[in-house]
C-alpha cells in the first residue's frame, strides 16, 4: 500500500483529479466535450459530492458532477481501486441521482441523458479487453441501442491505453491529457500544448495547497477508520469472551460478549463521526466529539448527512 503522502500526492490520485476539475475549466470542458454529442461552450460544477456523506470511510469517493451550457449533466471520476460489480452499481447509482436531480427540478420525466466518464487506473476488468468501453441500454438479443437512453457510462482503462498507439495519443488533446494519468510524474514534454502545461502547473499548485494538506488528513482518517473498525470488532469480541469466562456462566459470556461488541461499535462510530466532521469543518476543534453516547453520535451523523450547521451539531450536546 502506498504511504499516506504518496496516496494524496500522486498525479493519478482521485484527490488531484478532484482538485484539477474544480480549478481548471479547460480540462473540465475537454472531458465533457469528449462525452458530448454537441459543442461545449462552458461547464459548471453542480451538485458535486452531494451524496458523499452517505459513504463510509472504507473508500472515499471523489467524483465531480458537471452541467454544460445546454443543461446536460455529467459525472467525472478517477477510479484507482479495482472495479467490481459493486463499483459498477455505484456508477449507475450516481448517474441515477443526477437524473433524479433533473426530475425534481422539472417535475416530470422529460430529462436529458446523464453521461459518466471513469478514468480507471486499476488492473483491467475481466472480459473488458479494450481501452475504451461504453455502457448503454441495449436489446441484447437484437443488439438495438435505446435511442436517447437515460444513462451512458464510459470507462477508460489506463493499463490498456497502449492499444491506441502513441501517434493517436500525441495527436489528440483529450487522449494526451488522459495519458498523463498513466505516467504519474514521468511526463513527456509537449511545449506546444498549452493545456498540457497548464495541467502540470495546477499539479504543482495542488502540492502546495490547503486542499493537499486537508487530503493528507482525510487519508489518515480513512486508514485510521478502516484499522479501527477491524480492531474495535476484535477488541469487543475478546473483551466479551474474557468477561464471560470471569463470570463463569453462560449468561456472563453472552452479556460480556454483547457489551464488548457494543463498546467496539461505539468506538467505530465515534471515529467515523470524527472523519465526517473534519471533512465538513476542517478547521474546527473536534475534542467535543469525544465520549458521547450512541444516541448523540447518531443525531450528529444525521445532521452531517443533511448538511447541518455547526450550531445544530453543538445543540445535540445539550440534549
Amino acid at each position: 500500500m502506498d504511504s499516506i503522502e504518496t496516496s494524496a500526492a500522486k498525479f493519478s490520485s482521485d484527490y488531484f483529479f478532484h482538485y484539477l476539475l474544480h480549478h481548471c475549466d479547460e480540462v473540465r470542458n475537454l472531458f465533457v466535450s469528449h462525452l458530448s454529442d454537441h459543442p461545449i461552450l462552458n461547464t459548471e460544477l453542480t451538485v458535486a459530492d452531494f451524496y458523499q456523506r452517505k459513504e463510509d470511510a472504507k473508500k472515499r469517493i471523489l467524483d465531480v458532477a458537471v452541467v454544460d451550457d445546454q443543461g446536460y449533466y455529467y459525472d467525472l471520476e478517477m477510479q484507482n481501486g479495482d472495479i467490481n460489480r459493486s463499483e459498477m452499481i455505484r456508477f449507475f447509482n450516481y448517474a441515477s441521482l443526477l437524473l433524479d436531480s433533473q426530475i425534481n427540478k422539472g417535475k416530470d420525466y422529460n430529462v436529458k441523458t446523464v453521461k459518466t466518464l471513469i478514468i480507471y487506473t486499476g488492473k483491467p476488468i475481466r472480459d473488458l479487453e479494450h481501452f475504451e468501453h461504453r455502457f448503454e441500454l441495449i436489446d441484447s438479443d437484437y443488439l438495438i441501442k435505446l435511442k436517447d437512453g437515460p444513462i451512458e457510462i464510459e470507462i477508460l482503462q489506463i493499463e490498456r491505453m497502449e492499444e491506441l498507439g502513441m501517434e493517436v495519443v500525441n495527436n489528440d488533446q483529450f487522449y494526451r491529457i488522459v495519458h498523463m494519468f498513466s505516467k504519474n510524474e514521468d511526463f513527456i514534454d509537449h511545449h506546444d500544448d498549452e493545456l498540457y502545461t497548464l495541467v502540470l502547473d495546477h499539479y504543482n499548485k495542488y502540492l502546495n495547497s490547503d486542499e493537499y494538506i486537508a487530503n493528507l488528513q482525510i487519508e489518515r482518517d480513512r486508514r485510521a477508520y478502516h484499522t479501527g473498525m477491524i480492531q474495535s470488532r476484535k477488541e469487543g469480541v475478546e473483551e466479551g469472551k474474557i468477561l464471560g469466562k470471569q463470570e463463569g456462566i453462560e449468561e456472563g459470556k453472552i452479556i460480556g460478549k454483547q457489551e464488548g461488541i457494543e463498546e467496539g461499535m461505539l468506538k467505530a462510530k465515534r471515529d467515523y463521526i470524527l472523519m465526517l466532521f473534519r471533512k465538513e469543518f476542517p478547521y474546527e476543534d473536534t475534542r467535543f466529539l469525544e465520549n458521547l453516547s450512541i444516541e448523540q453520535y447518531d443525531a450528529i451523523m444525521k445532521l452531517l448527512s443533511e448538511n447541518g450547521s455547526l450550531e445544530q451539531i453543538h445543540e445535540v450536546l445539550k440534549k
